[in-house]
């Protein structure tokens, strides 16, 4: 027994599109809120189906595909919105908090000012100081740069001197702003 598949094409699947566009709409509606959402995920479909060149044995093979892929998209959908309202939740929590605020604002400000205090220094310890901060460690600083371990060791410790000396009165300064 030899099965027939029929692979449909772009005029065919304009005529599949009219037939089951607003059914899978309505299907999706079961699951979404949005009628948007739901055109959009629909489309989607039929952009897969367009794109993958799917083909089917018969009628009933693509209904079942139809629905099936549309059920999927709405899960992944509902899923993928679960995440983000969760996200959005501890976000919102968050930015309510006002001692967390004022710790913010004082990380965002120091790692501000490290950057251009960072930016003041010579080039070669500017140039290591980067590296470190990617997450570089020295013997591949000194790789990427050509120069001798015992250089990037010498000229990183010279740099953080700069650095320490430069918020040495910061230290003061976050203790009072803290403590408020």
């Amino acid at each position: 027994m030899q099965s027939t598949y029929t692979k449909y094409n772009k005029s065919d699947l304009k005529k599949i599109f009219d037939t089951y566009y607003e059914a899978l709409v309505s299907y999706c509606f079961r699951y979404l809120s949005l009628r948007d959402e739901c055109e959009d995920l629909v489309q989607d479909v039929f952009v897969h189906i367009w794109e993958k060149d799917v083909i089917f044995p018969d009628e009933i093979a693509l209904k079942v595909y139809l629905y099936k892929v549309t059920r999927n998209k709405c899960f992944n959908f509902i899923k993928h919105s679960k995440v983000k309202d969760k996200y959005a939740v501890n976000n919102i929590q968050l930015l309510e908090d006002d001692s967390l605020f004022l710790e913010q604002i004082l990380e965002e400000e120091i790692v501000r000012q490290l950057h251009q205090a960072i930016e003041l220094l010579p080039d070669r310890k500017k140039e290591i100081i980067k590296l470190s901060l990617i997450g570089q460690k020295n013997t591949e600083i000194a790789e990427t740069l050509g120069i001798k371990l015992q250089t990037v060791k010498t000229l990183k410790s010279q740099a953080y001197t700069i650095l320490r000396n430069q918020f040495k009165d910061l230290e003061s300064l976050l203790y009072f702003l803290i403590t408020q």
